[in-house]
């Protein structure tokens, strides 16, 4: 029986090297194809005159760049008569730092803004997909693949958002939060803080695993930020970022792009979706709750110790879906830091099989096409002239939560990280309970 046993677990062996090697063959296919793509999209059309991109976010950086060049506020342009918005709505930190552009041309300022959207995607996905992943795994090609073929983070690179700058910031803080860097976690989500409010969520992930060194080092690089803000644009921007443009941020948005749990309560409320409507109590307070729910749901799943760096990996990418979704406005382009957890439940199936891991591996399965599937293909077929007209008819509101389908995955998303993270404190904290009776037994 032996000798007949080894043969055929040396044929087994031999077939999955050889299925092996046929998936990295067809992965490295797969990558170099998108690549190029990418490299024609938005290195050889640009340079040529022939970029297909609107790159209508852009126009807001550079319009406060020149505008803080000429003496003026960064939010001079800024506009909260629709739902969308328009202008710089960043805080004065951001506005420090796209300052810069003001010395460039237009048209070198779009190469360069371009270009460094690229570099940061890509650098950070891949930097994501090696501290998620096996070292035997590809994981460059999975993460250049990432970047070039989701959808939310392609829809950046054609519309010119500041949305790769705050991802690399954040492929940082998870290295380093899954490598228990807590000084590098901590300054790098202050500065993500600074330019984006939303990240600030993560202190309670961090004060949860009672990381103190981390907690201060957000906290003090936010102070820093904040300082250096009122000298360069100035204390008048900041007042003036707190007082019009915070305010309005923070308001129901019910557009079809904001698919924060606030968007969808709006939608649900067909409020503020075409035009800016007073928003309503009942809207305002689910709002809120919502977004506590939210944050409470990663702070209820995150502990101080007793986490494998696949696990670590789990919660930070429970703190992004609940930054996401507690925030005021949460654009589709937004959720291309969807990635950190995608590829985060990627490293852990990797670790312990798809099997074992069944309800987180399908939630993400869901967001992989809910986002990089059907989003991008119902948002390449939107008009505006066709959403007005629907608006008209008796189908609006049932189509219209339809829309909320990408906040629906990612709180889904939410609920099964939060659920296998909390299954590992029970089942990690049941040996101490078991001994806590037994001692109390024999007394």
């Amino acid at each position: 029986m032996i000798t007949r046993v080894a043969p055929e677990r040396a044929v087994r062996g031999r077939q999955r090297s050889s299925r092996v090697r046929r998936i990295r063959l067809l992965l490295l296919l797969a990558t170099a194809a998108i690549f190029a793509v990418a490299l024609l999209s938005f290195v050889v059309d640009p340079l040529t005159g022939h970029f297909g991109g609107p790159f209508e976010d852009f126009s807001a950086y550079l319009g406060a760049a020149r505008s803080m060049a000429a003496g003026g506020s960064p939010y001079a342009q800024f506009n909260a008569s629709t739902v969308v918005m328009s202008g710089f709505d960043y805080p004065p930190f951001a506005a420090l730092l796209v300052r810069p552009l003001a010395l460039l041309s237009d048209r070198s300022a779009m190469l360069v803004w371009l270009w460094l959207s690229l570099t940061c995607s890509v650098t950070a996905a891949i930097l994501v997909a090696r501290t998620a992943l096996p070292k035997s795994w590809p994981a460059t090609e999975i993460g250049i693949l990432a970047a070039l073929a989701f959808g939310p983070a392609t829809y950046n690179y054609w519309h010119g958002q500041i949305n790769p700058m705050i991802f690399v910031l954040l492929a940082i803080a998870y290295w380093a939060y899954v490598r228990d860097h807590r000084l590098t976690a901590g300054t790098v989500l202050g500065l993500a803080a600074a330019i984006k409010i939303a990240p600030v969520i993560f202190l309670v992930l961090l004060l949860r695993r009672r990381w103190w060194q981390a907690t201060w080092a957000m906290v003090g690089t936010g102070a820093i930020t904040l300082g250096l803000s009122g000298i360069t644009p100035g204390i008048g921007a900041s007042v003036r970022f707190l007082t019009h443009v915070l305010p309005a941020l923070d308001r129901a948005t019910g557009w079809i792009y904001d698919q924060s749990l606030s968007g969808a309560i709006s939608r649900l409320a067909d409020q503020s979706v075409l035009h800016v409507q007073p928003t309503s109590v009942i809207v305002q307070a689910g709002s809120v709750v919502a977004a506590l729910l939210a944050v409470g749901l990663a702070a209820w799943a995150t502990r101080p110790a007793g986490r494998t760096p696949e696990e670590r990996g789990l919660e930070f990418g429970l703190g992004i879906t609940a930054m996401l979704l507690a925030g005021g406005i949460a654009w589709y382009p937004h959720f291309m830091h969807l990635l950190i957890p995608l590829l985060a439940v990627l490293g852990l199936l990797a670790a312990r099989g798809w099997r074992a891991e069944r309800s987180v591996a399908l939630a993400a399965a869901a967001v992989l096409v809910v986002f990089g599937l059907v989003a991008p293909l119902t948002i390449s077929d939107l008009s505006m002239n066709g959403i007005v007209a629907l608006s008209r008819t008796p189908a609006w509101w049932p189509v219209l939560q339809l829309f909320s389908l990408p906040c629906a995955s990612t709180l889904w998303l939410a609920v099964a990280l939060a659920r296998r993270l909390r299954q590992d404190t029970v089942r990690e904290d049941a040996p101490a309970r078991a001994a806590a009776r037994a001692v109390t037994t024999t007394a």
